[in-house]
């Protein structure tokens, strides 16, 4: 029985939770071994990197192509005491390669010499240490090999990526395969107590690994699923439906892609832990401080007015928050602090005894 704080993370706009059923083949074996780095992280959280390389994965739905397997590990300092619940996330679409100040487009997987990958997988930092505060490790998943080379299965690439992450998390709980080098997570990862999260592009991803047809990997148990701003291409709504995971569904009313969101709603039609939720005045790129200007690159746009005038064009009728989001503005600060304030209520659907909580 689901515990009434689950129902509360997905009535208030909370954050958080895998191979797809039509892709029943053995995923493919990563190749190479991984790069781990260590970052400064904060008082009360750490951060590790993994990287296997730019080509180290091929999902399908990419028609073949290799993509990175990469991820940034935040978790708490103190990792004794038993185990701790897992929330993976997943970034949306966004500038792949940047050369200096400038993005480098159309250019394809791997980036091109002289220039380097948008860490848009880092935009989430803010509510990974938030979690990891309360005793949570968060997976943060890099995926700009999908969006550089997706056509029309990039939400089967994007179940896939997170489902190769989930096995390797699985063997490193046994202290095996590829993360063997993180020791310090062996024994102390819960996957009974799985959380997902995804962003745009990331979000639909984290939608096509909720589905009813979706088969998750041995020995994980999504407990909850969250899409910020999620952009559906590819899957079909009106064949697919989401009834077993509980779902939020979080969207700005100023995002051009607000009614997208309101389609992931449609699919969870039955579900009784299935909500949507508007930000008033929030548009599509706040969600991701790589994306916001001050915060990101000096490419990065945040232009909510700019979504208002499209949706008018595109919808013809008025938007529902003119007057609260001018056009030009940046991102609104509250947002992020909405975020954070709900975080503990991610927290509460998924632990039963969460340590650190």
């Amino acid at each position: 029985m689901l515990h009434r704080p689950l129902r509360r993370l997905l009535l208030a706009t909370a954050v958080a939770a895998l191979t797809l059923g039509a892709c029943a083949s053995p995923q493919p074996e990563v190749a190479g071994s991984a790069q781990v780095s260590t970052q400064e992280g904060t008082a009360r959280s750490g951060q590790v990197t993994y990287d296997f390389g730019d080509t180290a994965y091929a999902p399908p739905g990419l028609d073949g192509k290799r993509m990175e397997l990469k991820a940034a590990v935040t978790y708490p300092r103190k990792l004794d005491g038993g185990k701790h619940p897992l929330v993976m996330m997943l970034h949306g679409w966004g500038d792949t390669c940047a050369a200096g100040d400038k993005p480098v487009r159309g250019q394809g997987w791997p980036c091109a010499k002289g220039a380097k990958p948008v860490d848009n997988y880092l935009g989430y930092a803010y509510l990974a240490e938030a979690l990891a505060d309360k005793g949570y490790i968060v997976v943060s998943v890099a995926a700009n090999g999908i969006q550089a080379q997706e056509k029309d299965e990039g939400h089967t690439a994007r179940a896939a990526l997170l489902d190769k992450h989930l096995q390797m998390w699985t063997q490193l709980s046994a202290g095996e395969g590829p993360l063997r080098e993180l020791k310090q997570f062996t024994g102390h990862v819960d996957l009974d107590r799985v959380g997902t999260l995804g962003h745009s592009r990331g979000g639909g991803g984290v939608i096509a690994q909720a589905l009813d047809s979706h088969t998750p990997p041995a020995g994980v148990h999504v407990r909850a699923a969250m899409a910020l701003a999620p952009a559906m291409n590819g899957i079909d709504a009106d064949k697919e439906r989401i009834t077993r995971i509980p779902l939020a569904v979080v969207a700005g009313t100023c995002d051009a892609m607000w009614e997208d969101g309101k389609v992931a709603a449609t699919m969870a039609a039955g579900n009784s832990n299935a909500e949507h939720h508007d930000v008033p005045g929030g548009n599509h790129n706040f969600f991701n401080t790589i994306w916001t200007p001050g915060t990101g690159p000096a490419f990065a746009t945040d232009r909510p007015g700019r979504e208002i005038r499209w949706r008018r064009a595109a919808r013809q009728h008025r938007t529902l928050v003119s007057r609260q989001v001018r056009p030009g503005s940046r991102h609104p600060r509250w947002a992020g602090r909405l975020l954070r304030r709900r975080v503990h209520l991610l927290r509460a659907g998924l632990r039963d005894d969460a340590h650190g909580g």
